[in-house]
């Protein structure tokens, strides 16, 4: 179990997202969620906020959410159906918080990746969380990088400022 305020850079991640928030979404920040547990090892990025993501794509998306002020857990479980998945930011809309996915694809060079990817995204339909409706995906591949300027546009689509 994770707790936010676990972290000694909590205050530094709350700071900007705590004086105008919810209490729900202080509540929602700050109550403990299971991560994602398998491959601890990867978990080797650390962000601005302190916590630990498997790559620098993720944690420029982690970045930009931060500096948005737009709170998020990074790979909290979410079970759909029998399956738990751990999406890679469970984000809560700011203003109206209803709850997002992003999920960064960042290996889309790799049939057996790519293979995966289909899968998760399928079942992601089949539980009615719906690419650009409230799932947000990004991919890359050695030849198209991950762009956060893109990223930042989807910050401002979903979220606003």
């Amino acid at each position: 179990e994770l707790f936010l305020t676990d972290s000694p850079a909590s205050g530094e991640l709350l700071t900007g997202i705590q004086p105008d928030n919810s209490q729900t979404i202080q509540e929602w920040l700050n109550f403990p969620y299971q991560q994602d547990e398998k491959y601890p090892e990867q978990l080797i990025h650390k962000t601005a906020g302190g916590i630990y993501v498997r790559s620098k794509s993720e944690s420029l998306i982690a970045l930009l959410l931060h500096m948005h002020g737009i709170p998020f857990r990074y790979e909290c479980e979410l079970q759909l159906g029998e399956i738990a998945v751990y999406p890679d930011f469970t984000i809560m809309h700011p203003k109206t918080e209803k709850i997002y996915y992003w999920e960064h694809f960042g290996l889309m060079d790799f049939p057996s990746y790519r293979k995966n990817v289909f899968s998760k995204l399928q079942l992601y339909t089949a539980h009615n969380i719906i690419p650009s409706i409230q799932l947000i995906t990004t991919y890359e591949t050695s030849e198209h990088p991950f762009d956060s300027a893109y990223a930042e546009q989807l910050i401002h689509y979903y979220f606003g400022d």
